[in-house]
Order: C-alpha cells, then sequence, then structure tokens
C-alpha cells in the first residue's frame, strides 16, 4: 500500500474496498494473533473453515468445530467440545475426544483402534473390556454374524442369542448348561422352531442309510473313504433294524471302512453307525 501523505486514485480505491469489506464483516470478539498463535476468547464463537484446514502440531478445541473441507492432522488432537466431521478426515496422530462425536462421512482407519473404558454399540450388540485384559462382544438380544467364517477364541461369551449365517471355527469350548439353536420353520413362514443339541462324552460322528439284502443272504455298506483316518478304531458301533415284518438281521465289527450286514435276501435294513473322533477330560475340574 502507499503511504498515506502519497495515496493515488488507485490506492485509495483499495482502501475503500478494503474498509467495506471490514466493515460488512462479522466481528470476532476478543480475538488476537500473535508469535504463529490465534486465540478465540468468547465462546459462542466458531472456527469455519470451508477450505483446506491443516494442523501440523497440538490441536485443542473446547467448541465446536465445523468444516465443509477436508481435515488433515498430523500431529496430537484433543477435542473436548462436539464435534461433526461431514467429510473425509484423516488423522495420522492420536486423537482425543472427550465429547460426544458425530462422522457422517467414510471413515478409513489405516492402524489399530484400542478400546479403553467405553463401548462400542450397534443395536442390542456391545463390544467392551471384560476385565482389564480380555476383551468382550455380547448382545442383550439377538446378535447374527454374518459371513463366510467365524472364529471363536479360547473363550468366547455371548450373553444373548446368536445367530450365524457363516461357519464357526471354535477353538476352545462352546459353553452353556443348555445348547440350543433356532431354525426357520418348515411350514408356517415367518416362524422359527427352537432345536437343542445332543451331548455325549466324546467328540463323535454318525452316519446312517438303507441298504438292500442281496441273493446271497448279505450286503456291504462301504463308509466314506476318509472314515477310518477320521475316526478312532476304538467304540465303532453298528445297528441294523429289520425294515417291515421282523427277521433275523445282523452285522459284523467295521473293517478298512466298510462292513456287511446279514439277513433275508431281498429285504431291506436300517443301518446307524456311531464313531468316536477324539476323547476329552468330561470332569477337568473335579480333582
Amino acid at each position: 500500500m502507499a503511504r498515506v501523505d502519497n495515496v493515488t486514485k488507485g490506492d485509495l480505491a483499495q482502501i475503500i474496498t478494503r474498509l467495506s469489506k471490514l466493515e460488512n464483516a462479522t466481528p470476532s470478539s476478543r480475538t488476537s494473533v500473535g508469535r504463529g498463535v490465534f486465540r478465540m476468547y468468547d465462546a459462542s464463537e466458531l472456527l469455519i473453515e470451508d477450505g483446506n484446514f491443516r494442523v501440523s502440531g497440538s490441536a485443542s478445541i473446547t467448541g465446536t468445530l465445523t468444516g465443509s473441507g477436508t481435515v488433515t492432522w498430523t500431529g496430537p488432537s484433543n477435542w473436548n467440545g462436539p464435534t461433526n466431521i461431514g467429510g473425509s478426515c484423516t488423522i495420522t496422530g492420536t486423537l482425543q475426544v472427550n465429547s460426544t462425536t458425530t462422522l457422517n462421512g467414510a471413515v478409513t482407519l489405516n492402524n489399530n483402534l484400542t478400546l479403553g473404558t467405553g463401548t462400542i454399540k450397534a443395536g442390542s450388540v456391545t463390544i467392551d473390556k471384560l476385565g482389564t485384559a480380555s476383551g468382550r462382544i455380547w448382545s442383550s438380544g439377538q446378535m447374527v454374524v454374518s459371513g463366510t467364517s467365524v472364529y471363536l477364541g479360547a473363550s468366547t461369551t455371548v450373553a444373548g442369542p446368536l445367530g450365524v449365517q457363516g461357519n464357526i471355527n471354535a477353538s476352545g469350548d462352546v459353553g452353556g448348561n443348555t445348547k440350543s439353536f433356532w431354525i426357520d420353520h418348515p411350514t408356517k413362514p415367518g416362524k422359527q422352531l427352537r432345536h437343542g443339541s445332543t451331548e455325549s462324552p466324546a467328540h463323535g460322528v454318525e452316519y446312517w442309510d438303507t441298504a438292500r439284502i442281496g441273493s446271497n443272504g448279505k450286503v456291504t455298506v462301504t463308509l466314506p473313504d476318509y472314515f477310518e483316518a477320521l475316526t478312532l478304531q476304538q467304540q465303532r458301533n453298528v445297528q441294523v433294524t429289520a425294515v417291515g415284518q421282523p427277521f433275523a438281521v445282523g452285522a459284523d465289527r467295521i473293517s478298512a471302512g466298510k462292513f456287511v450286514v446279514y439277513g433275508a435276501a431281498g429285504r431291506d435294513v436300517d443301518w446307524h453307525v456311531s464313531a468316536v473322533r477324539s476323547f476329552f477330560d468330561v470332569e477337568p475340574d473335579a480333582a
């Protein structure tokens, strides 16, 4: 700008324009700039940034931060007031939020999200910490897990009904005094049936079918080709039942994945095989 004692017509026009902008601008009461610090003392004032807003040091915000551009933080940030982010937000430093935060845009997380003393809620499902070392996902109502596979660790607790639309791979025990599950009702659309699990003191498998006895008075039943590798040699049981009018029927022990059924030629028999995959300690804390 020209000196006051040497003002040209163009300089005067610029001065008038700038004074007009200052006159019509919304004042920021008690605002100061000094030594690289910008301060706003009036709590009713808002900092509104319509372009890019970048902070490379520490930022502490106790009021409302509203922005329509891109907010990029490369240093630690501390929010003590309500925060509303409607655009993209990238934070590469530490972010501490002490009040309500609303995220209306997409959020990309490129590092770990660590849960402290708070919780994460999605309907009736809650994610929180259980004690000092354990995490917990639980539901006060029905929880549905939809995916290809669900992996459960050594100790996973579900407080409410759990509906899984994918596979469950459990590396630990599945606990509960009763173990029930829901299935769609076959004759009443929109309704469900509740079934329970059969329990045993071993990890077992079962196979069953119907066979017809040949003209020589016997029939050979072949089990799946993986049967021998899957099951233990002990506690393999074969049960056979005559179909229709009773007749004498019997079966050999399983050998090499096969067994022979004996009875009246041309008659049908129902057979059932149960076997054990592995045993476990039924009373681990009885001592």
